[in-house]
Parts: C-alpha cells; structure tokens; sequence
C-alpha cells in the first residue's frame, strides 16, 4: 500500500493534497516524509529534507492561523531555486476549523509545483478537506484477513467478521472493540444515541459515562500524610477525554452510516444497529447529517485541544439533536 503511493509520486502520477492516516504506530509521519522527499528530489531520502529550504513540516506544537496563513501565503510562490516544494502537516485532525478553512483555500488551487500532505485522523478533518485529498490508509488489512486471524484465537466467526468491519481490518483495533469494556461501552454509547435523537437530550447519563473517579488524600490537620480514616480519602470526579472521544467516534460512526444507507450503500459498519441506522436515514435530511458529523467532529477537536470534557459533550447534545427534535415536531 505504502509502495504504490510512492510509485505514484515517482511517476509523477499523484495529486497534490494526501492525507496520510492511521491507528499510532502505523508509520504516518515516516511515510509523509518519504513521500515529501521523492516529490522534492526524486529520491526516497527524508534526511535530506532536514536542511532543504523547499520543505516544511508543522504540528508538533501549537499550531496559529496566523502562521499557517504566511505558509500557505507562501506555498502560491515560486520554489527556492526553482524546486519543487512539499508542506506536511502533522495530526491535521488537531488543527481548528478556521485552520482547516484557511487550509482548504490552498487545497482548492494548489501551485502546480507544490504538494500538501496531512496525517492523522481523516474523521477529525472536515469532509470538505477529505474530499480533495487523496486518502492512505495505514495499518489496516483485509476485513476477511482479520476475521480469519480472530477466529484462529478463538473468536466466534460471526463476532470476528463484525468487529474486524468495525475496526476497518485494523486487528489490534477489533481486539479492543471485542473486549468485555468496549462491549459494554459501545451499547451503553449507543443507548444514549438512541435517546438523543429520538426522546431527549440525555446531559447527566451522557456525562456519567465519561466520568472517572480518582482518590485523593486529604492530609490531617496535624500534618500527617497517611490518613487516619476514611474520612481523609476524597473521591475526586473529572471526565475523561479519551472516553469522550470514543463516545463521539461510535456516535458519528452510526451517522456516517445513515449517510451511506441515503446513499444507496447496502453494507455499513455498525451492522447490529441496522434499525437506527434506517431510522436516522429516514427521518433526517443528508445535508442535516453531514452536519451532525462535522458538528461532532469539531467537538473531537475541541477534545484533544484540551476543552472541558463535559462542556463539550453537553454543546454537542444541546446544538445537535435537541435542536434537531425541535425541528421535526
């Protein structure tokens, strides 16, 4: 997979925008600087992009509107020397939607010389960015490969087809799924969805799920660090990001699939939920739904920038499907 994107930008055969994506681990970042440096050089050698004045590379830190704005400025120029020139964007999910906007502008009129790759999470970008790239999906096998190498650990068959569609062929991604946790997670996530759409905005359930609970000592007032009883142990609540994230990722899956069933798709990912899919599909507009899943992806932003968990979560309830209910009664 990886040997055929870059044979296609040897041949000189590959758009100008890539998005390059992945579970962690899969090899993004070394695939995107590989791709960048046949672009720039014709030849499979990323250490030469360390000191070539025609690359850069942006996402380990904060990434400003104002700077991606002087870079892009820059990607409708001339190359130094007349070279051509590659711009990889790193964990692109994380850029905000104004970035991504600004973005998007370039991606629609690239230079001819010029080349934009992105990785990380495509659900994280906005369709609109998806679209104009060419998408490289890491890490993922065959959907049957998959089955087949979890029934050969022991998984029932049916289960092991159903959760290698779930995680895409990802195997490592099917065996989280298939754990007892993410069971009870996923129906749990689902119930609330259900609610969502259909009853009432679940606030306090939908929090509840995401929260964590900590113990926290409480120091005596002599200054002991032990405590003496129970009392000096304070149960401290937060959310958890990371669950958040996933409530949303299963949340958006179903929504992605009611798009494909308005499209004519017969198959969909989360196949043992084929009545709310249809249902969904049937009671909202496309346009409506495609704007629940960016809605929910720029929550998923919002998340891995460090925004209050419940805050979050309660904007998407709230913005989305009360506002949606209004609508259909």
């Amino acid at each position: 997979m990886q040997e055929r994107l870059l044979k296609a930008i040897r041949e000189d055969r590959a758009p100008h925008a890539i998005l390059i994506t992945g579970p962690e681990g899969s090899g993004k970042r070394e695939l995107a600087r590989r791709a960048a440096a046949l672009y720039c050089f014709g030849e499979d050698t990323p250490k030469r992009l360390i000191s070539d004045p025609n690359y850069w590379e942006v996402g380990d830190g904060t990434v400003k509107v104002e700077d991606i704005r002087t870079l892009l400025a820059s990607a409708a120029m001339q190359g130094f020397n007349g070279g051509r020139r590659a711009f990889v964007f790193l964990d692109a999910q994380n850029m905000s939607v104004q970035i991504q906007n600004t973005l998007l502008k370039t991606l629609e009129e690239p230079n001819s010389d010029t080349m934009l790759i992105l990785t990380g999470n495509e659900f994280g970008l906005l369709p609109t960015i998806r679209s104009r790239c060419l998408i490289e999906r890491l890490g993922a096998g065959s959907i049957d490969a998959t089955a087949q190498l979890l029934i050969q650990e022991g998984m029932d068959g049916q289960e092991a087809h159903f959760y290698s569609t779930l995680a895409e062929g990802i195997p490592a991604r099917a065996r989280d799924y298939a754990s007892e946790q993410s069971r009870s997670f996923r129906t749990e996530a689902l119930a609330l969805l259900k609610r969502a759409v259909f009853v009432a905005a679940p606030f306090s359930e939908t929090a509840e799920l995401v929260t964590v609970r900590s113990a926290e000592v409480e120091p005596d007032t002599d200054g002991e660090e032990e405590p003496r009883n129970k009392k000096n142990v304070k149960k401290r609540k937060r959310g958890d990001a990371s669950l958040a994230v996933s409530l949303l990722t299963i949340w958006q899956s179903v929504f992605r699939d009611a798009l494909s069933n308005q499209l004519g798709a017969k198959e969909s990912r989360n196949s043992d939920q084929c009545d709310l899919i249809e249902q969904i599909a049937s009671r909202f507009t496309t346009a409506r739904i495609q704007g629940i899943i960016e809605t929910i992806a720029k929550a998923q932003q919002n998340l891995a920038g460090g925004a209050s968990v419940f805050l979050t979560l309660d904007g998407v309830l709230a913005d989305l499907f009360i506002k949606e209910n209004r609508e259909s009664t």
